[in-house]
C-alpha cells in the first residue's frame, strides 16, 4: 500500500511540474537538449510512437503524457522539442498568439527561415540554440526548438 500511495504522489507531482515548464531555446521541461533518451523513455509518462530516419541515428517520439509535445533525438539525445499546444515559452508566448505579438517581444532577434516563409526564427545568443515558430495565417500553430541543425528541417532528422 505504501509503494503505491509514494508511486501516485510521484505521477501526481510530475503532473503538476508540467504546469510549470516552459519552451526555451534548450527544450522544455525534463526535455532538454543533451537528456537521454533512456532516461525520459522511462519517466515523465513515458515516450510513444516513433518515427526513425533510415540510419536509424535520428528519432522522434511522442510524450505520452504530453501527447502535444514531439522530440527528436539524434543517437539518443535530445536535440529539439516540438511544442503544438499546451506550453508557453519563457517570454508568454504560446500556439495561437499572433506574428504582431511575436514581432513585440523578440523585436530584432525575429528573423525568417532562408527557404521556408512561415518559419520565423528568434535569434537566442546562443550559437548552437534558437526558437522557431511555425506561422499560419498570421498565427502561431507549432513551436520548435533546440539545436540549429535540427530546426533547419520540418521533422528534425537531417
Amino acid at each position: 500500500m505504501k509503494r503505491w500511495c509514494m508511486a501516485l504522489a510521484l505521477v501526481l507531482a510530475g503532473g503538476a511540474q508540467a504546469k510549470t515548464w516552459e519552451i526555451k531555446p534548450d527544450g522544455l521541461g525534463p526535455y532538454k537538449v543533451g537528456a537521454r533518451y533512456e532516461n525520459l523513455g522511462r519517466t515523465f509518462g513515458g515516450l510513444g510512437a516513433e518515427t526513425l530516419s533510415a540510419d536509424k541515428s535520428c528519432r522522434v517520439a511522442v510524450s505520452r503524457r504530453h501527447p502535444n509535445l514531439r522530440v527528436t533525438f539524434v543517437r539518443k539525445v535530445v536535440a529539439r522539442v516540438d511544442v503544438s499546444g499546451g506550453f508557453r515559452t519563457d517570454r508568454g508566448l504560446g500556439v495561437g498568439d499572433s506574428q504582431a505579438k511575436l514581432q513585440r517581444i523578440y523585436g530584432e532577434a525575429v528573423k525568417p527561415h532562408p527557404q521556408h516563409a512561415d518559419w520565423l526564427m528568434v535569434e537566442t545568443g546562443d550559437r548552437d540554440l534558437a526558437i522557431r515558430y511555425l506561422m499560419r495565417e498570421g498565427r502561431v500553430v507549432a513551436i520548435h526548438a533546440g539545436k540549429r541543425e535540427q530546426l533547419q528541417t520540418l521533422d528534425g532528422c537531417a
